[in-house]
């Protein structure tokens, strides 16, 4: 994965450099190992991994426009559905089939 993700709201970071785009890149065992040690709690993994991903700290990633962090946090979620679902469900669109009435007899 060598995407690149351009903010549509850029800022700056707490070193002063300016960050328009982020590279974004495959997790590694590692990374999980690093959230799992910040944290017990699977629902705190999320920033940590994010930070991995694009290489920014922690309060780099906090300091971030929500709409940019949320458009992040789809691509990170994405990424790692392709990896644990089945190839059928990943390419669904998410559309709900048709409804069928079933007799109750």
């Amino acid at each position: 994965m060598n995407e690149k993700y351009t903010l549509q709201f850029p800022f700056t970071s707490a070193a002063g450099e300016r960050i328009d785009v982020l590279p974004l890149r495959r997790l590694k065992v590692k990374d999980m190992r690093t959230a799992r040690r910040a944290s017990d709690k699977p629902e705190e993994w999320d920033e940590p991994l994010m930070a991995a991903m694009t290489g920014l700290v922690a309060e780099d990633l906090a300091e971030m426009d929500l709409l940019d962090y949320q458009a992040l946090q789809k691509r990170f979620q994405a990424m790692l559905s392709m990896a644990t679902e089945p190839a059928a469900t990943v390419a669904g669109n998410g559309a709900a089939g048709e409804v069928v009435s079933l007799s109750a007899q």
